[in-house]
């Protein structure tokens, strides 16, 4: 191996080990206890919104955890929003509801939910809503006593930060297929939000569940995105232009169901696509006018720049299976390993060393999800199915329509 080779050889590592493999390396380096309780007294009012359409299945499940959280019953209410729910949604709240000394409101809303879905439910019981923090979770999540508490103590604690988001988990991994959806968002998560870089200088988007996010600024910024398939994804980006900070909360934990079968993650993976795709040519108009007015700023770059990286992991997808490609036929046509197929090995390799990094600070390392982590890469195939889907969707000009994901009552 000549000179050449060497340094080819390394810089390919050092690129594959900077982008996957060092990202797993802090993650474990910086694995520690921590506790995200701010040591105040005060507590503001929180008003906490779940968007409920058709969730007969999962909502009572949801509401009794939310009924048990430690927050003081005074500075605390729940909003149910329902668009026109075809099911006992509704009726099962208002039992609940009459049943409890806590503050619970079911909000009817006939609204278009059918088509502006969640942004529009919310923003609806955004007018409802009396507290100075809003906390949003999804009708399907389980949520720890300690969570609300752990959110909006860290807003507390920090004036500069405008949103906090906590660490979400799967309750139905008995199917193995939501086994790798869970595995799947567990990396995204921990890789993301957990490890680089440290804490107050990390530039992170919110998920759409388990958030709590000061009101002021909510309504500053006019609530979220009525057309946005993805309003969580959507309010980050204008929360970053508008110089406000997010938050990761380690200790603020909620859990909920992934999906399940392949046509439901199909379809909910599509409306995220979409959705980021909107986020993304939104934003590029807003700069162009930016640029026309002489207003850039450097936020504007890294924005631009983290909106770009969205779309890294299905290009690095795509190369590291160009590269399996070329690496069989070495194999089978030339009869001998080469470049290809060591350079997409050493990809997978690195892939599942982030899997197994995050299992291990999680304590989650048991044979099914080290078996899930070593196929993952075959299930990440998936997406260029999706991919492939909102390519056909944009060529016919389909309305971005909001696609609700089924549940499964695994929490019932």
């Amino acid at each position: 191996m000549d000179a050449i080779e060497i340094i080819f050889w390394a810089s390919l590592f050092i690129l594959f080990y900077t982008y996957w493999g060092y990202p797993a390396l802090i993650l474990l380096l910086g694995r520690k206890k921590r506790s995200n309780q701010a040591n105040v007294n005060y507590r503001p009012r929180v008003s906490l919104l779940i968007c409920a359409y058709n969730e007969e299945k999962v909502i009572g499940k949801t509401l009794k955890t939310i009924l048990e959280l430690n927050y003081p019953d005074d500075r605390f209410e729940i909003l149910v929003i329902n668009p026109g729910s075809k099911d006992r949604t509704a009726e099962i709240a208002r039992s609940l509801a009459a049943q409890n000394k806590r503050t619970i409101k079911v909000i009817d809303a006939i609204n278009d939910f059918e088509h502006h879905g969640k942004p529009r439910a919310l923003n609806f019981g955004l007018r409802y809503a009396a507290g100075e923090i809003i906390v949003v979770y999804d009708a399907d999540s389980l949520v720890d006593k300690m969570a609300v508490k752990y959110l909006v103590s860290y807003l507390l604690a920090h004036p500069e930060v405008a949103m906090t988001f906590g660490m979400r988990k799967a309750v139905n991994t008995h199917s193995f297929f939501a086994r790798l959806a869970y595995l799947e968002s567990l990396s995204q998560q921990l890789l993301t939000e957990a490890a680089p870089p440290k804490e107050g200088h990390k530039f992170l988007f919110s998920p759409g569940t388990n958030v709590a996010i000061r009101k002021s600024v909510l309504e500053e910024l006019g609530g979220w995105d009525d057309n946005a398939l993805t309003e969580d994804f959507e309010l980050s980006v204008r929360l970053h232009s508008h110089g406000y900070k997010i938050e990761y909360v380690h200790s603020a934990l909620s859990c909920e169901e992934v999906p399940e079968k392949l046509r439901i993650w199909l379809a909910q993976r599509t409306r995220w696509s979409r959705g980021g795709n909107h986020v993304f040519l939104k934003y590029l108009g807003k700069l162009k006018s930016i640029l026309r007015q002489k207003r850039f700023k450097f936020i504007n770059f890294i924005i631009l720049f983290k909106l770009i990286e969205f779309y890294a992991p299905l290009i690095a997808l795509l190369l590291s299976d160009i590269l399996f490609i070329l690496g069989i036929l070495e194999i089978f046509v030339f009869g001998g390993m080469g470049i290809g197929f060591a350079l997409w090995f050493l990809f997978y390799v690195l892939l599942f060393l982030q899997l197994l990094a995050c299992l291990v600070y999680t304590r989650e390392v048991n044979l099914k999800n080290i078996l899930g982590s070593l196929i993952l890469y075959f299930y990440f195939q998936l997406w260029l199915l999706t991919f492939g889907r909102v390519i056909w969707l944009d060529l016919i000009r389909a309305p971005n329509l909001w696609e609700k994901t089924e549940r499964f009552a695994a929490i019932d």
